[in-house]
């Protein structure tokens, strides 16, 4: 906007140095063809365009002296791009026209030529200061959007060590229950089985029955509670990796994105599945490499198998092997869909609603 309003000053300046006595017809055509030219320099983003428009209004100054007076806003474009040279070949048509009208006023070109000068450098300053805001702005922006991905990948750094941390606790507390209180459950029923064999009283045999009821109840409970303990204490990701690892007959690409809060018979189902898909692998396919892709999705689970095996021999549809039935009834008893495919390899795909 600066730079529409700085131009309008410098031709009104300019316009009001223009000789009287020339302002027919054939000069203000030309006056407005100078203008012309100016505006499509403004407009030009080609240097080599702005130069040869110059080279035009240079010579039409050569034909119309008179039209020097606009010579300073017409190189406020030159000085705004650093092209210094064609303002230079201008002071030409100036001495020639300052040499036919020695008028005293005609000189005030050469300040408004600094005029000029001084705006096309403020107006070059401010927007390069503008520019350079801009770049920092937008710098600040983009070093605040990866401030926020790494805070973000840090809380979940942390959310999943606390997550680790408390399966372990879990599966900790666990061990401990199976291994001391368990233990002692399992020595108490034994002692109270061997006292129903010798004791003789019949008064007594009731309340020790009672006792051994009670005792064996108590026994399955903290078995059961034990269980669901070691049950939700399952990573599924540490769980495919631990069967993963020891699998050497060919590299295992793992890709997992799923959350930590799955449900027990999801991971059960997958880890079944992958055991049974290795066995198929190692026993009936000669492949070089396997994927495994696990994705939780809005509405489902996503859980993918394949390898670049050749050479099956039926199609899945028609084996009657119990791996691949038992892999289709988990499924199934889950609502979920069993595909395979043998295009390009071996391919077991499965979507689990949820």
């Amino acid at each position: 906007m600066s730079t529409y309003l700085e131009s309008f000053i410098l031709f009104i300046l300019c316009s009001a140095l223009y000789p009287a006595k020339y302002l027919d017809a054939c000069h203000i055509s030309f006056v407005l063809l100078s203008f012309a030219i100016f505006c499509f320099e403004t407009v030009a983003k080609s240097d080599k365009t702005v130069i040869r428009l110059g080279i035009v209004i240079l010579i039409l100054c050569f034909f119309i002296p008179e039209i020097s007076v606009f010579l300073p806003f017409l190189c406020y474009i030159f000085f705004y791009r650093r092209l210094y040279l064609l303002p230079c070949l201008y002071l030409l048509p100036v001495f020639l026209y300052l040499c036919k009208d020695t008028d005293s006023v005609n000189f005030l070109i050469f300040p408004l030529s600094g005029l000029c000068f001084y705006f096309a450098w403020q107006n070059r300053k401010r927007n390069e200061l503008e520019q350079m805001v801009k770049t920092l702005r937008d710098n600040n922006v983009e070093k605040e959007i990866i401030l926020r991905k790494s805070n973000a990948q840090l809380l979940d750094s942390q959310n999943d060590q606390i997550y680790i941390a408390t399966l372990k606790e879990r599966n900790r507390i666990a061990r401990e229950i199976h291994d001391s209180v368990g233990h002692m459950l399992s020595r108490s029923i034994l002692q109270v089985g061997a006292l129903l064999t010798v004791c003789k009283d019949e008064t007594v045999k009731p309340h020790l029955e009672s006792l051994n009821i009670s005792l064996n109840e108590a026994i399955d409970s903290i078995r059961n509670s034990v269980h669901d303990l070691h049950d939700e204490a399952i990573d599924l990701k540490e769980a495919l990796t631990a069967l993963i690892d020891p699998f050497t007959f060919c590299p295992v690409r793992l890709e997992y994105e799923m959350s930590s809060s799955l449900p027990k018979e999801i991971k059960y189902c997958f880890l079944s599945i992958t055991k049974e898909a290795f066995n198929n692998i190692m026993k009936h396919s000669n492949a070089t490499k396997v994927c495994i892709i696990a994705k939780e999705h809005p509405g489902f689970y996503q859980f993918l198998i394949e390898d670049n095996g050749t050479g099956i021999p039926v199609l899945p549809e028609e084996s009657s092997g119990m791996g691949l039935n038992n892999m289709k009834e988990r499924v199934n008893a889950m609502h979920g869909i069993f595909h395979i495919s043998t295009e390009h390899g071996f391919r077991i795909f499965i979507s689990i609603p949820k």
